[in-house]
This record gives structure tokens, C-alpha cells and sequence, in this order.
């Protein structure tokens, strides 16, 4: 069986040099090869390869993960750019963690990562993912006048090129911001990415953009919706990514357990945890959600599951449908406008930028 799929990818790939491409090139973790042939280039990734044989051998067993996968169409950007609704996101895991967590997202159902270079697992990920589903990856660049060569050094890492590369934050002077979006804007005409997105951008600096990203990354949940942004968006083409509750409390004085109340309401009415009201409202929204957890203990490796898609649909960890109106209102009325400097977070700038609990990089004005 292994050795006809085999062959029938390899007529596949004959078929696509014969049709009249001038290179085609299948890539390996740094190894490629070049086949000349006569008109213009195709890159086929090792990931898309491999993975036409993983799925084929796969299509005879049906698994609930599977089932998770299709339980909800994608949603669609800029150029029918198809984005899995629930991803998981690599922030803060450590290389020697991340196998572990992908492989549990991967039961679970999730074919949507989030990577970054400054999170330094982008070779950890590729690999975990190496010869698996075919799955919607991104990645993040910095704001420099070097993101060209960015893109082309995380895709060595990962060992494929990704299927979107953000600019990380607008936290540069105008001129590298703006340069570093036109040089992915290159990368991805000749093929190193398959979209552009940008994190952290405020109106201001996506109004700023030569044209629309695919996908805009944003902090976001029921206490900082982002509105302006998220309307910018959607107006525009781009899905909205978020992540934003791996800290509800903590740096953040929520004061009396009264600031939950909505919430708590919520994980009471559809026996789940807060972390999947959030996701769960980020869906019914219209959003990406981009969970994370770890895999280092139980409850961490529950939570992969928990709140992945099939998490936040009615099954092992989820009951009574979806958030209704009133609670998706109580949800909304959260909104306090919650600045990254109140999370303490440090996604994509360093502590020396976060100036203070008011500070937020969609407000950024350049120094």
C-alpha cells in the first residue's frame, strides 16, 4: 500500500513538471531539487508531499479528531486564503516542549499553529509536524528592513514555507515597519509565504499598509474587544487571530470575584472552564482563537483538548450549545479597554517598551 501511494505521488509531481512550470522545487528541511522544465516556478513543499501520503493512508479510519476538523468550515481572508477557525499558539513553549503539545493538538483535532521567530521553536514545530496532516502554519517576523531574509531563515527552520508570515508588532519607525510589510509582500509573490498578515498593528498602523494584510493579529477577548480593529478587518478582507486570556488574573487587580460574574455564569451553564467561554466567544464572534497550553502536566494536557474545536462543541468537555445571545451580551459587556500593559505581556517587544500599565502596542506612535 505504502509503495503505491508512493508512486502516485511521484507521478503527481511528474505531472505538475510536464504541464509547463520553469523550476519546480520540492523542499526538505534545507535539501531541495531543482528540475528545470520551461516556463514559470512552482514550489511543492515536503509538508504538502508527505502529507497527500499520511492523508490517503489515513482516509480508511476516521477518527473524532478528524470528525473536530470538519466540524466547522474555515474562514475565508483575503484572496480565499482558507484559515481553520481554532489554532493553537506556541508563545512561551519551550523547544523541548513543543513536540509533546503539538502531537496533543493534533489528537485533538487542530490543523491551525502559531509560531514566531522570537519564540525560538519554529524547527521544533516543523518537525512535530513533519510528515503529519497538512495544517495552516504561521509564523512571525520583526519589523526590520531584513524581514526578506526572515521569511527565507523560518522557513529553513520549519522546513517549509509557511502558509502566513505576520510582521510581528509595529513597534519600529514608519519607514521599517512599512518596509518590512513590502519585502513580505515580495516574499509572498515569489512563493516563500502564502500570506501577509501583521500582530499588534492599531488602525493607525494597518491604515498605514500599501494594501490589506490576509490575516490581523490581535490581544483580544470580552475585556479589550479591539472593536476598531476587528471592524478594520473585517471591512478589509483580513480573519482576525487573538489570544489574550493565559493571564485572567495576576498582574491584573480584578478586585472581587463580582468582575467574573458574567463569566462564571457561562462555565456554570456549559460545564466549562473560562478559558473555553473565551474561545468559545472569540468562534461565535467571528475570530481565530489561538489557545496554548503546555504539555508538562494533566491539567495542562487537558486543556489542549479542551480548548481545542471539538472542545467548544457539546461532547466531553462542553454542553448546551452555543453561548446564547444573552450570554454572548453579558460576554460583550466586559469590555474595559484592557491595555497589554495590565497583562504584563511581552509578545513581540521587550520589557524596556512596556512603559507602564496603560501601555499597548496598537497606540504605539513612533519615537
Amino acid at each position: 500500500m505504502a509503495n503505491k501511494i508512493g508512486c502516485n505521488l511521484m507521478l503527481a509531481l511528474l505531472a505538475l513538471l510536464v504541464v509547463g512550470c520553469d523550476a519546480a522545487i520540492v523542499t526538505r528541511r534545507g535539501f531541495a531539487l531543482l528540475v528545470v522544465v520551461g516556463c514559470d516556478a512552482a514550489i511543492v513543499t515536503r509538508r504538502d508531499f508527505v502529507g497527500g501520503g499520511a492523508a490517503a493512508a489515513a482516509a480508511s479510519r476516521p477518527t473524532a479528531a478528524s470528525a473536530a476538523v470538519d466540524a466547522r468550515a474555515p474562514l475565508l481572508a483575503r484572496g480565499g486564503l482558507a484559515v481553520p477557525r481554532v489554532g493553537f499558539g506556541l508563545y512561551k513553549t519551550k523547544p523541548e516542549e513543543t513536540a509533546a503539545a503539538v502531537a496533543l493538538a493534533l489528537e485533538a483535532g487542530v490543523r491551525h499553529f502559531d509560531a514566531a521567530a522570537a519564540y525560538g521553536n519554529e524547527a521544533a514545530l516543523g518537525e512535530a509536524l513533519r510528515g503529519g496532516p497538512k495544517c495552516f502554519v504561521a509564523t512571525k517576523v520583526a519589523p526590520s528592513r531584513g524581514a526578506r531574509d526572515a521569511v527565507k531563515a523560518a522557513a529553513d527552520r520549519l522546513g517549509f514555507a509557511p502558509d502566513c508570515v505576520y510582521v510581528h508588532s509595529p513597534l519600529a519607525p514608519r519607514a521599517e515597519r512599512l518596509a518590512a510589510y513590502e519585502q513580505l509582500l515580495d516574499a509572498r509573490r515569489d512563493g516563500l509565504c502564502g500570506a501577509v498578515g501583521v500582530a499588534n498593528f492599531g488602525v493607525r498602523h494597518l491604515g498605514e499598509l500599501p494594501e490589506p494584510p490576509a490575516l490581523v493579529q490581535l490581544e483580544l477577548s470580552p475585556y479589550n474587544q479591539r472593536r476598531a480593529e476587528a471592524a478594520w478587518a473585517t471591512k478589509n478582507g483580513a480573519v482576525v487571530t487573538c489570544a489574550a486570556w493565559s493571564k485572567l488574573s495576576g498582574a491584573y487587580n480584578w478586585g472581587s470575584d463580582a468582575a467574573f460574574k458574567a463569566l462564571n455564569a457561562c462555565c456554570k451553564a456549559h460545564a466549562a472552564t473560562k478559558a473555553q467561554v473565551l474561545v468559545r466567544w472569540a468562534v461565535q464572534r467571528g475570530f481565530a482563537p489561538l489557545p496554548r497550553s503546555t504539555a508538562a502536566d494533566a491539567a495542562q494536557r487537558l486543556a489542549i483538548a479542551q480548548n481545542a474545536a471539538a472542545g467548544v462543541e457539546d461532547g466531553d468537555f462542553w454542553r448546551g450549545g452555543p453561548l446564547s445571545r444573552a450570554e454572548m451580551k453579558a460576554l460583550d459587556a466586559l469590555e474595559d479597554h484592557l491595555a497589554s500593559g495590565k497583562l504584563g505581556r511581552t509578545d513581540g517587544w521587550t520589557a524596556d517598551d512596556v512603559a507602564g500599565p496603560g501601555w499597548d502596542p496598537t497606540t504605539y506612535v513612533d519615537g
